[in-house]
């Protein structure tokens, strides 16, 4: 069988809606990817889809079915379904998308309709549940620390008076003999020079200090036995913000009071060591107005994530082509690797688009699909699709006419832990007249290579498996034509039937004569 299927171990849908944002759906019947009015305002608020599938299940596929030579050649694929429940007021063209989680969840036991609401698993702003409360992480910048930029000012003499000042960011720090005679104000403030440069220095520093129109900067003084000597030093207090220290005098720019090795003076106000706070890699949450963060967390860039787009009259059906997050996730499970080439399984989040989550004044419409807990046959699935086909023989190759085909070795009842080789009877329908002694019913006749199989529901005909040119070839032997299939990818206590298609001369032929089985535990 080229194509297998694996359930999920866990699903649920968290919701930013203020009502239902610690709410747990985990055993809900429907997944839904929505974007739901206020109750009280009118904002439109979007819900997100988590899924997750088993471990030890991706790891037999790929070891026991697939090969892991085979899984990564690039060709074979794995691709997430969902199948659509109700839809409601849906606009004409919707994007969805899929990324692989990278922390791990709780799918918890809640239900959309319980009163009062569960929240013993997975929600918008929990991880696990309301008791642990492990939240996911948001998008909000963290500030780590504030990192401040300095500047050092020596004071080689004592000024002569006012002549000399400085001006720190258009504040004027004036010497003056006296400061009792003067009144400072917001602009200028008065620095008494007294009888020596440490007694000037500490004054200055004190005044800058007190001065209550900068409070962006502290000053201290180093005396003329410390270590810088006679220096006045600058330091940034305020995020973000620029000091800029000039001198003057009566004949203009003059430091032969006030020097500085880095010419001229200027201080960077503090800068937060600012950071995201999601790993490299990853990212989360959800920022927009009035809508709480958090909404769960997952890698981006180049590999780590899948699209569908579905245009008006496009089936509804989620298809998602998640084979390079898969291919991480075997890497991580068979070889260890860790991030970028490898990832822990956590499984996906399915969402919007964030321009369109973000877009809270409008909305798509209701997604919904059968979530792992339906009592339908339209679980969640992984699917693995391979070219499992080999097409040898020297047989005569039917390629036009009215060809017979029959399935010769069909039982009526499989059990669900087998694989299953089906082979099939074909020849022209009405042999050419010829003088033999044997048989020409007997003769192994063959379809061309260009010949596929399909498989439905018995009962609904839902397709199952889509005559796909890809990976449901038909294989070819000296025994005559046969494909393989694994009874586990299957759901048990059901009717199937098979559908076969070849491309010939003629053109496409089906081949539908009611050949079902059924799966049993």
């Amino acid at each position: 069988m080229a194509y297998y299927s694996i359930f999920p171990k866990k699903d649920t849908t968290i919701y930013s809606h203020p009502d239902r944002i610690k709410m747990n759906t985990g055993h809900d019947e429907i997944l839904e990817i929505v974007k739901e009015r206020g109750t009280s305002d009118q904002r439109y608020y979007p819900s997100r889809i988590l899924i997750q599938f088993d471990n030890d299940e991706i790891k037999d596929v790929i070891s026991n079915k697939i090969g892991s030579s085979i899984f990564n050649n690039g060709i074979t694929k794995a691709n997430i379904e969902l199948y659509s429940s109700e839809h409601k007021n849906l606009t004409t063209t919707l994007n969805v998308e899929a990324f692989a989680v990278s922390k791990s969840w709780s799918e918890g036991s809640g239900r959309f309709t319980n009163i009062p609401l569960t929240s013993d698993g997975a929600s918008w702003i929990y991880k696990d549940n309301d008791i642990e409360k492990n939240q996911w992480l948001t998008g909000s910048a963290i500030t780590t620390g504030l990192t401040y930029g300095s500047s050092s000012i020596n004071i080689n003499e004592l000024p002569s008076g006012s002549s000399m000042e400085l001006t720190i960011n258009g504040i004027d720090y004036v010497p003056v003999i006296s400061a009792s005679l003067f009144d400072n104000n917001d602009s200028e403030f008065f620095v008494e020079i007294s009888s020596s440069t440490d007694l000037f220095g500490t004054n200055l520093a004190s005044i800058i200090n007190a001065s209550s129109s900068l409070t962006n900067i502290t000053a201290s003084y180093n005396t003329s036995s410390a270590t810088p000597a006679s220096t006045l030093l600058l330091s940034g207090s305020s995020t973000g913000i620029n000091v800029t220290i000039t001198t003057s005098s009566i004949n203009g720019n003059n430091q032969s009071v006030f020097t500085s090795s880095i010419g001229n003076f200027s201080v960077q106000g503090a800068t937060s060591t600012t950071t995201t706070p999601f790993a490299a890699g990853t990212s989360g949450s959800l920022i927009a107005s009035g809508i709480t963060e958090g909404g769960g967390e997952w890698y981006i860039g180049n590999g780590f994530t899948a699209t569908q787009q579905f245009l008006n009259g496009d089936s509804l059906d989620v298809n998602l082509d998640v084979t390079s997050i898969v291919q991480k996730h075997s890497a991580s499970l068979f070889g260890g690797q860790t991030y970028p080439t490898g990832i822990f399984n956590n499984g996906f989040i399915i969402k919007q688009p964030e321009i369109i989550e973000k877009n809270t004044s409008s909305s798509f419409g209701e997604m919904q699909y059968f979530s792992t807990d339906t009592h339908t046959i339209y679980p969640p699935k992984l699917t693995f699709k391979w070219d499992d086909s080999s097409y040898s023989h020297s047989g005569t190759i039917l390629t036009s006419g009215d060809i017979f085909l029959a399935l010769y070795n069909n039982k009526e009842e499989y059990q669900r832990k087998s694989k299953q080789r089906f082979r099939l009877t074909t020849r022209k329908r009405y042999p050419d007249r010829t003088f033999t002694t044997t048989s020409n019913y007997i003769d192994t006749q063959y379809l061309p290579s260009t010949s596929y199989y399909s498989l439905r529901d018995g009962e609904t005909d839902e397709v199952i498996i889509p005559f796909d040119t890809s990976f449901t070839k038909l294989s070819a032997d000296s025994e005559g034509m046969y494909f393989d299939l694994y009874m586990d990818g299957l759901q048990p206590e059901r009717y199937y039937k098979f559908q076969f298609r070849t491309d010939n001369n003629d053109g496409i032929q089906i081949f539908d004569e009611d050949y079902t089985f059924k799966i049993v535990r």
